[in-house]
């Protein structure tokens, strides 16, 4: 009967049947293909290897509204926990914001061209990075995870091409860009099948399949097939929502062939060795060292589950192993990996906690990860101060009646700080119109979830004030029904409009006519499922005069083009089609005059300059013909989308669709989203 512990020891025993590797790359964390790399790990006892490029600090977070570098920290660390699921050495290729470093390789946000993404990111700077890894871990085997195909990720189509550049240059004597000695990938591979659906578009079709494998078989030991072994390691990406529960069944896995000998039957077949293979190129009497090791590893995997049977061999391969000096450094390597195994191995007898051991507290400090051997002992943040500034954002009207209040903690009041007034640990700022941005030492930031632990980052603790003319509506009052991953009500508040939260209880049966406003946060169909079930009060409030606001959602949250809004409404699909990642890309109003656009704040040029990250994503594709488009807007050299900003007459109220990018202005503090939010939520905008 299995058990924890002997299951444990059959996961650690399958990679002593080879001394092969594969290395695979990809741009984030989440793009590996799990399934795959579960059937190499434990149905080929191949070692695997993820190079990601970044900390994925430029997603979005399904769990909660961190952004930024701290998503960058807990997205590190889901990786390590999806990595530790199958087996996978984690290698980091950019340290990014997320390590607190001004790392070009990082995830900026969405990207449509590779182009793009590498003049930020720097060809040559990961190119580079990349001949040392491949020439470190000497991989017989190479693959990127998407294709450099116009349609696709702009990170993606980025990796591709580098990997592809560097596998070249690894293996020229010319390239000096390593010190390390050059190194061929016999075996390189390309996906042959798209990358595209409910996010990309390949334009260009897959090449050839000349291989596959069918990750639906059966592992029998952990009871699964290689694709739901997959989506367990896939589930640990918690804030991207991955993980799926398949059926069981066939599931083909095809690949191409870039270069090597063709695979008679499954991916690099002909080049799966074990030790004995390399025993023809040792004298004696390491060779038969080598080959005593062999037999050993091939007793041990015989002989489970019975664990206190199969113990002693792996002793006897090390004992085997440890013997033998081998003079060409690239089979030195190996046998150094093989001893590192059997350790493990060996370690399975007594297997520790593995939610108390194996990983770091702080997954973002690390440079990678090894199912066989730290990379790098655990460790936390550097020391720093305790500075806390709560606010640390503060949006104030020009004319607003509330003072600047923040409460500082952990340092000493800076003396440059306006400050005008002290209650405690309170203090009354002043600041000028415009922006200003005040420093108060570095701060431990960390978060916890259940899934992940705690991570943590270090950064600067900044206060950044803005003022600026932002008229409000004071009749207006927001009902907000958001999700985890929505933050707008406290900028509602601190621009003195009053909002507060509806409870699931409220949509059932609560009074809905004393808000004015009803706001449903991003996501917040998805999150909220109250929503759906009591869709037909909120649509009966609109029709009574209510001002219902829907900012951004995704196809699969909820959103049901013709039940979930008011009027049929489709979200374009895939997303890369319908989104703008240029943030200064031009805005045209199509409709200059109507009261969102000019109630209570005219929105002119101006409040479209400083935008961040980019204009909007998941636009509106088809809509009724009671929505009127208000915006039209594009990347350069493409067409106009006109489904960023959507308003509709619904009885005596009105719908307002938003898929403009709001929530990353706010957090940068620019004046033209505020204002725009104003008018949005405003009770006056019913009136035209």
């Amino acid at each position: 009967m299995a058990t924890a512990a002997n299951t444990a020891l059959w996961r650690a025993l399958q990679p002593l049947r080879t001394t092969s590797s594969w290395l695979m790359t990809g741009a984030h964390p989440d793009d590996e293909w799990n399934g795959f790399l579960a059937w190499l790990a434990y149905g080929q006892g191949v070692r695997t290897i993820y190079a990601c490029a970044t900390r994925g600090e430029g997603g979005q977070n399904a769990l909660g509204p961190e952004r930024g570098a701290l998503l960058g920290a807990l997205r590190s660390r889901e990786m390590e926990l999806a990595a530790r699921e199958i087996h996978l050495t984690l290698h980091w290729l950019g340290t990014g914001p997320a390590n607190g470093l001004d790392d070009p390789i990082h995830d900026f946000g969405f990207a449509k061209s590779g182009d793009d993404t590498l003049h930020r990111w720097g060809r040559e700077r990961l190119i580079d990075r990349l001949v040392h890894l491949i020439r470190a871990e000497q991989p017989d085997a190479i693959s990127p995870t998407f294709l450099d195909v116009p349609g696709q990720h702009g990170h993606h189509q980025a990796v591709t091409r580098c990997t592809i550049e560097a596998a070249g240059r690894a293996a020229d004597p010319a390239c000096r860009t390593s010190h390390l000695p050059p190194w061929q990938v016999e075996n390189r591979y390309l996906p042959a099948f798209s990358g595209g659906g409910g996010s990309y578009d390949d334009e260009l079709p897959p090449p050839p399949e000349t291989t596959r494998v069918d990750l639906g078989e059966l592992c029998a030991p952990l009871h699964a097939s290689w694709a739901q072994i997959g989506e367990i390691s896939r589930s640990r990406h918690a804030s991207q929502g991955m993980g799926r529960t398949l059926p069981p069944g066939p599931r083909p896995f095809p690949l191409h062939k870039l270069s090597g000998r063709p695979d008679r039957a499954v991916p690099m077949d002909h080049a799966v060795q074990a030790l004995a293979h390399h025993a023809d190129s040792l004298p004696l009497p390491d060779a038969t060292q080598l080959r005593a090791a062999e037999a050993a590893i091939a007793e041990a995997l015989g002989a489970w589950p019975a664990t206190e049977a199969v113990l002693p061999a792996p002793q006897a391969a090390a004992n085997a192993l440890a013997a033998i000096t081998p003079a060409d450094p690239a089979l030195a390597r190996r046998l150094a990996l093989k001893r590192r195994q059997l350790r493990h191995a060996l370690s399975q007898a007594a297997p520790p906690d593995p939610s108390t051991t194996a990983l770091s507290a702080f997954g973002t400090l690390r440079n990678g990860y090894d199912p066989f051997g730290e990379l790098e002992p655990p460790h936390g943040p550097a020391p720093a101060d305790t500075a806390e500034v709560t606010p640390s954002r503060i949006v104030r009207r020009l004319d607003s009646p509330t003072p600047i209040r923040i409460s500082l903690s952990g340092v000493a009041i800076p003396p440059s700080w306006p400050v005008t007034a002290r209650d405690g640990t309170t203090l009354h700022i002043a600041a000028p119109p415009g922006h200003s941005t005040l420093q108060a030492g570095t701060r431990t930031m960390s978060l916890a979830t259940p899934h992940a632990g705690t991570v943590a980052i270090v950064q600067r603790e900044t206060l950044r004030i803005l003022r600026a003319p932002i008229a409000i509506d004071p009749a207006t009052h927001v009902g907000v029904i958001a999700g985890d991953a929505d933050n707008t009500i406290a900028w509602l508040h601190q621009l003195d409009i009053p909002a507060e939260p509806v409870t699931d209880e409220t949509l059932a049966t609560g009074d809905l006519a004393r808000f004015t406003t009803l706001l449903i946060g991003v996501f917040g169909f998805g999150q909220r499922p109250a929503l759906l079930r009591h869709r037909p009060r909120l649509i009966a409030w609109t029709e009574a005069g209510g001002t219902l606001v829907t900012l951004y959602h995704r196809p699969g949250d909820g959103w049901h083009d013709g039940t979930t809004p008011p009027r049929p409404l489709r979200i374009g699909h895939p997303s890369l089609r319908w989104r703008v990642t240029d943030p200064a890309a031009p805005v045209t109003p199509l409709a200059p005059d109507h009261p969102i656009l000019t109630t209570p704040n005219r929105i002119g040029p101006d409040d479209w300059n400083g935008w961040v990250r980019e204009r909007g994503l998941y636009f509106a594709a088809e809509w009724d013909s009671a929505y009127i488009p208000l915006l039209a807007m594009a990347d350069p050299g493409e067409p106009l989308l006109m489904g960023a900003l959507l308003t509709a007459e619904i009885g005596l109220g009105r719908h307002t669709h938003v898929a403009l990018a709001l929530h990353h202005q706010f957090d940068a503090l620019v004046p033209g989203a505020f204002r725009l939010l104003a008018n949005l939520v405003s009770k006056k905008a019913l009136l035209f």
